[in-house]
C-alpha cells in the first residue's frame, strides 16, 4: 500500500464509465484527476488534437476509459501503450511519483495479455519515465533538471576558433549537421537490414561471444578469395586479420611496425588522421609529393638514402585527397626501393571498389611479402559499418592479432558476420556497380558546374568522391563558409604535416547539389 505522498493515477482515470470501485481493490485511493488527453488511435496525438475532435475534456473523465489499443494498426500493442504512456507522463496527466495500474488490471483495461503489459512497463522504466518497485509497483518518475552537455547532433567547440584543425573536422565528421561521406539516399539499406534480420534468424549462441582473434572466419575466407580474383593470392588464413576499419588497421600497424625516433614516409597531400598516430608515437615524419602518377620516387629514394625509414604510407588506387591511381611504373619503382632498403609499405585501399577499374596495387606485385593492404566496408555500405581488414605476412599479423586483443579483446563478430552475409546474398556487387554510376554522375556535374565558373583541375579524377582544387589563395575561410552552410569542406591545410597554409580545397562531389554551394564559390572566385 503506498502512503497518501503518492497519489495512484489509474483507479478512476483507467475505470470504465459505471464499472464499480471494488474491481480496484488493489489500487490506492484516487487522486484527483487531470485533464483527458487527446482521444484517437495514434497515441502521440496532444491535447489539441482533441479539441478539434470536439472530445470533451472534463475534470476527473477517465483516461483511457474510451481509449483501447488498435489491433489492426501499423504499430504493435505495446509500441501503442507505450506512446500513449509516455504522452501522458510528458504532459503532466500522470503526475510525477503517482502510481501506475498493476500489471493485472491495466491487462484487463485494456483487454491484453499480461506480457504485453510487462513488457510496456518494461520499455519505460528502460526510458526513465517510470520507476519500478519490486514491492510496490510502478510509479511515474519523477523529472530531473536535464544534465548540462552537448545535444545529438551539436558540434563541440573546436580546440582553436581561428583555424580549422584536425579536432575541429572529427566533430564536424561525427555530428548530423555534415557528412563526408555518402549521400544517405545513395545508401542501401535495405541491403544491409535484410542480412542483418538473416544473420538474427540463424543466429547461435556462439555469435554472442568474444570474435576470434583474427576475426570471423568465413569473412576472412571471403575477403581473401576477393583478393584472389584480383590476382592478390594470400597463402594462408591467417594472412587476414579483422578491424573495426582502415583507421583502427592504421594505429595497430603504426604500433606494431615503429618505434620512437624512427623515420616514416607519407605522401603530401595525405589522410589527416596518419599525421596523429604517428605523432602519437613519436616518429620523424617525412613526405613525399603524390603526382597524378602516384608518389614521387625521386624524393622517396633520397629519403631511402639519407634516413633508413621503416614505413611508407601511401594510398594508391583513388587517392584521398585527389583521387589520383598509382601508375604501373610507379607501382614498381615504390616496390623496387621498399626491397631495396628494406622497408616496409602499408597500402591503404579504403575507396578502391570506386575505382573506375580494376584497382592497380603494389601489395599485388610483391603478394604480400613487405606491403599490408588495408581495407574496409564502411565507405560503400555506411560508415556504421565498421569492419575493415589487413592483408599482409602471417608472421607479423599473427603479433598484431595479440596487440588487437590487449587494446581492445575482439572486433565484433556481428558486424563482421553481417558483412558476409551481405556480400555472399547476391545482391552486393551490383549495389557497388550502381553507387559508383551515381558517384561517376554527381562527379561529372560537378566538374561541368566547376567550369563554367572558370575552376580548372589539372587532371580531373576518374574515380572517387573526392575533389582537389587549387582556390588560387589560402581555403581555409572558404571551407569555414561551406561547412556553416552543411556542405563538407576540408582546406588544404590538414592534408600536410605542418598543416601549412594551403590554396587547395577538398570537396565531396555528394554536395555537387546543395542550394548554396554554388553562389558561395562563384562569390569566391569574383572576390
Amino acid at each position: 500500500m503506498t502512503s497518501q505522498s503518492s497519489p495512484s493515477v489509474p483507479a478512476r482515470l483507467l475505470r470504465r464509465h459505471g464499472a464499480s470501485d471494488a474491481r480496484h481493490h488493489d489500487a490506492s485511493p484516487p487522486a484527483p484527476a487531470p485533464a483527458v488527453v487527446a482521444e484517437a488511435a495514434n497515441p502521440a496525438n496532444s491535447r489539441d488534437a482533441l479539441k478539434e475532435s470536439g472530445q470533451p475534456q472534463q475534470q476527473g473523465a477517465p483516461l483511457l476509459a474510451h481509449w483501447q489499443p488498435v489491433r489492426s494498426g501499423s504499430l504493435t500493442l505495446v509500441d501503442q501503450i507505450v506512446d500513449r504512456f509516455v504522452v501522458c507522463i510528458e504532459q503532466n496527466v500522470f503526475r510525477q511519483g503517482s502510481r501506475l495500474p498493476s500489471v493485472r488490471l491495466l491487462a484487463q483495461e485494456l483487454n491484453v495479455s499480461r506480457y504485453t503489459i510487462v513488457e510496456a512497463y518494461d520499455r519505460l522504466v528502460a526510458t526513465n519515465h517510470i520507476t519500478a518497485n519490486a514491492r510496490s509497483g510502478y510509479f511515474v518518475q519523477h523529472k530531473k533538471q536535464p544534465a548540462r552537455g552537448i545535444k545529438s547532433g551539436e558540434i563541440a567547440p573546436p580546440q582553436s576558433q581561428d583555424r580549422i584543425d584536425v579536432p575541429w573536422i572529427l566533430n564536424r565528421l561525427f555530428s548530423q549537421q555534415n557528412n563526408l561521406g555518402l549521400k544517405q539516399e545513395w545508401l542501401d539499406t535495405e541491403i544491409v537490414a535484410r542480412s542483418i534480420r538473416k544473420v538474427a534468424r540463424k543466429m547461435q549462441p556462439s555469435a554472442l561471444m568474444y570474435g576470434e582473434p583474427l576475426g570471423f572466419a568465413p569473412l576472412r575466407q571471403t575477403i581473401m578469395a576477393q583478393l584472389a580474383a584480383q590476382d592478390l593470392h594470400v597463402q594462408a588464413a591467417g594472412e587476414v586479420l579483422l578491424t573495426t576499419g582502415v583507421t583502427h588497421s592504421v594505429d595497430l600497424l603504426i604500433r606494431q611496425l615503429v618505434r620512437p625516433g624512427d623515420y616514416v614516409v607519407v605522401e603530401e597531400p595525405c589522410w589527416f588522421v596518419v599525421f596523429a598516430y604517428l605523432r602519437m608515437v613519436g616518429v620523424n615524419i617525412l613526405t613525399v609529393t603524390r603526382t597524378p602518377q602516384g608518389p614521387d620516387t625521386a624524393q622517396l629514394e633520397a629519403h631511402c638514402r639519407k634516413h633508413k625509414p621503416v614505413l611508407f604510407i601511401c594510398n594508391s588506387t583513388v587517392h584521398n585527397p585527389t583521387g589520383f591511381t598509382l601508375s604501373a611504373r610507379a607501382a614498381h619503382d615504390v616496390l623496387r626501393l621498399a626491397q631495396q632498403y628494406d622497408m616496409w609499405i602499408v597500402e591503404d585501399d579504403t575507396y578502391s571498389e570506386l575505382s573506375a577499374g580494376p584497382p592497380l596495387r603494389i601489395s599485388t606485385l610483391d603478394q604480400c611479402e613487405r606491403t599490408f593492404l588495408l581495407g574496409n566496408y564502411s565507405k560503400t555500405l555506411g560508415a556504421a559499418m565498421r569492419v575493415g581488414y589487413i592483408a599482409g605476412p602471417a608472421t607479423i599479423l599473427s603479433e598484431i592479432a595479440m596487440l588487437k586483443l590487449l587494446s581492445g579483446l575482439s572486433t565484433s563478430s556481428l558486424n563482421e558476420r553481417v558483412i558476409h552475409e551481405i556480400i555472399h546474398g547476391g545482391h552486393y556487387r551490383s549495389y557497388i556497380e550502381r553507387l559508383r554510376q551515381r558517384i561517376n554522375r554527381a562527379r561529372t556535374r560537378m566538374l561541368e558546374r566547376l567550369s563554367d565558373l572558370g575552376y580548372l583541375l589539372i587532371q580531373p579524377p576518374a574515380a572517387g568522391l573526392f575533389l582537389w582544387l587549387d582556390m588560387s589563395r589560402d581555403a581555409e575561410p572558404l571551407a569555414r563558409q561551406l561547412n556553416q552552410h552543411g556542405i563538407p569542406a576540408t582546406p588544404g591545410s590538414l592534408f600536410y604535416p605542418d598543416q601549412r597554409v594551403s590554396t587547395h580545397l577538398r570537396l565531396s562531389v555528394s554536395s555537387y547539389d546543395h542550394p548554396h554551394l554554388w553562389d558561395l564559390l562563384a562569390a569566391w572566385r569574383s572576390a
